[in-house]
């Protein structure tokens, strides 16, 4: 079966990119190796769907900032939200610059774009695990089966989220592409773990390998997890330290406190400063004895109580792992691919595009900005390849 062009994927690049091709008039299948469309895309803002960030500018990017900043530029974010505006999707757009569906279902999102894709004469072909695609652009999957295009598009994502249908795509290297090294990136921190204070979320501050986040903080069995600790685990490694600033960088003063309550007890000390159970494990951390009084403390346990409520440590031992990570960092090395077009330099024809390519943001609408900016303009380099 022959198409104009083949999209190898069917998450949101490759159905924003069919989307695209189909409504230029070109023949185009989004061949997914899953038993339907977009299943990641359905999980994603907690099932709400933060689709862009109004404020996604190609600064904001890590891996081969290089290659994103055409399609960042292409396609901002506000000619994202004309896309699905014009899908039937409007926007609602909160105080941090994320942009959710009007209906605030991810659901939304994902129908708009199969009702576009088949309204404009586009398929969906499921079900086809791609285990070879030549330099013909043939596909061939598990059972055999061989669709082909005159062109073709990678938006095989990475490896993040395994058990909603990411998986590797090792067929790209029989055609001269090469991996970056990919890793976890927006993945909860394994790190020593604190049994005291499973299941509790703070507002506070981290630092990790001299990056700083603020926002929530979950305890967990393994580590720490929440969106403040999910962005710094790009920079997790064996031996780091994660630094935590309960406070979000006020500084207390600990002394005037202990005046005004000299007959609190320390298991109560820093009650309506932090969580009763944060409170005591930092008076723990600081070596001061939980039945002493505030009258009783001395100005090194004051220092060593302030340090701990604004400094506290816990060892890391690394990130969660893709089965709990949300983006890939790392994927196709972006200098096999002209930054103009995101066309293969090493396969005339073959584009790439979305969490494929060696690019990732940060939480908040990032990724879904360069896997529809990317897509976008992949479609639009293949529109106009097929009309030379």
């Amino acid at each position: 079966m022959r198409y104009d062009a083949i999209v190898l994927g069917g998450g949101a690049s490759g159905l924003a990119a069919g989307v695209a091709l189909a409504r230029a008039g070109r023949r185009v299948a989004v061949v997914e190796a899953q038993p339907r469309v977009g299943r990641k895309l359905l999980s994603t803002g907690n099932g709400r769907c933060n689709f862009t960030n109004i404020n996604a500018a190609p600064q904001d990017y890590f891996g081969n900032r290089a290659l994103a900043e055409p399609a960042l530029k292409a396609f901002p974010p506000a000619k994202v939200l004309a896309f699905f505006e014009a899908m039937g999707v409007p926007a609602r757009v909160d105080a941090q610059g994320r942009a959710y569906p009007a209906s605030n279902m991810a659901a939304s999102v994902l129908d708009a774009l199969r009702l576009a894709l088949a309204e404009a004469g586009g398929e969906e072909i499921t079900g086809f695990r791609v285990r070879a695609l030549s330099r013909e652009l043939v596909a061939t999957d598990e059972d055999g089966r061989r669709i082909c295009g005159r062109c073709a598009l990678l938006a095989t994502g990475g490896l993040a989220a395994p058990s909603l249908g990411a998986a590797d795509a090792p067929f790209v290297k029989a055609l001269g592409h090469r991996f970056t090294r990919r890793f976890p990136a927006l993945s909860p921190l394994e790190t020593a773990p604190v049994p005291a204070l499973k299941g509790l979320r703070v507002q506070c501050g981290l630092r990790l390998a001299g990056r700083g986040e603020q926002g929530e903080l979950l305890f967990t069995e393994y580590g720490v997890s929440g969106i403040a600790a999910m962005q710094l685990a790009r920079f997790a490694c064996p031996g780091a330290t994660l630094e935590i600033d309960f406070l979000c960088g006020e500084r207390p003063d600990l002394a005037a406190r202990a005046r005004r309550l000299p007959k609190r007890r320390m298991e109560d000390f820093l009650n309506g400063i932090v969580p009763r159970r944060v409170g005591q494990t930092l008076v723990k951390s600081a070596g001061v004895a939980l039945g002493k009084t505030a009258g009783e403390l001395t100005p090194g346990e004051i220092q060593a109580l302030e340090s701990a409520l604004t400094g506290w440590t816990l060892p890391v031992r690394g990130a969660r792992g893709f089965a709990q990570a949300q983006v890939t960092a790392g994927g196709l090395d972006g200098e096999d691919f002209f930054p103009d077009t995101l066309e293969s330099r090493r396969v005339p024809g073959l584009y790439a595009a979305g969490e494929a390519l060696d690019v990732d943001g940060p939480c908040g609408g990032y990724n879904l900005q360069w896997a529809w900016a990317s897509a976008l303009l992949a479609a639009r380099s293949i529109d106009e390849r097929l009309k030379a």
